[in-house]
């Protein structure tokens, strides 16, 4: 199945090289996570490979793929970016394209974007690769790359605080599960029960 997305990457990127690192860097970054925490290292390449597949996708096949799939419909698309409402409709583009059920693969490529609180360790480790991976260079990703040498959690939970400031400050929509992930992973780190 990896040799069929990457195919199917290829030919959704033509014209986008940069996108197409940066998914391969998300890749790299992910195996090597999986690698330290001893992960399934196929869900993860799944799950890199994927999240960002409907990137491209029209505003209104976005829109479509959120309200005949997620309950919730109403509550995402008022209160998330249209820039990333792909993530949802990568879940939905996993499911129906490759037929991929696994929810370690689903929710990881679902929360690529903002996080959740509690996310699992494939989450996490998609999240931050997401942040991380090498094409990117802004101070925000440097210093959260250093971090998750360490601590996957305090590096989680400075990605989506930095992030906040940063859409607070050019008064952008953040939603509401941002705000929530960020103080579960602040409660997490004051009681020090943080993933080593």
């Amino acid at each position: 199945m990896i040799d069929e997305i990457v195919l199917d990457l290829e030919k959704k990127y033509v014209g986008k090289p940069h996108r197409l690192a940066h998914v391969y860097g998300v890749r790299e970054t992910a195996l090597a996570f999986g690698k330290k925490l001893n992960l399934d290292l196929y869900k993860l390449e799944l799950a890199s490979l994927l999240h960002d597949m409907t990137k491209y996708d029209s505003h209104e096949s976005h829109v479509r793929n959120i309200q005949n799939h997620f309950e919730n419909s109403e509550d995402i698309l008022k209160e998330f970016n249209p820039q990333i409402l792909h993530a949802f409709s990568a879940r939905i583009y996993a499911q129906e394209q490759y037929g991929i059920e696994d929810v370690d693969v689903l929710d990881a490529i679902q929360n690529h974007t903002v996080g959740k609180p509690n996310m699992s360790l494939y989450e996490k480790v998609i999240f931050i690769s997401d942040y991380t991976e090498p094409n990117r260079s802004y101070e925000s990703c440097v210093k959260v790359r250093k971090i998750a040498e360490t601590n996957i959690d305090l590096a989680v939970f400075v990605a989506i605080d930095d992030s906040i400031k940063f859409y607070e400050n050019i008064q952008d929509k953040i939603p509401g599960i941002a705000y929530q992930a960020r103080r579960f992973y602040q409660k997490a780190l004051e009681e020090h029960t943080w993933t080593k």
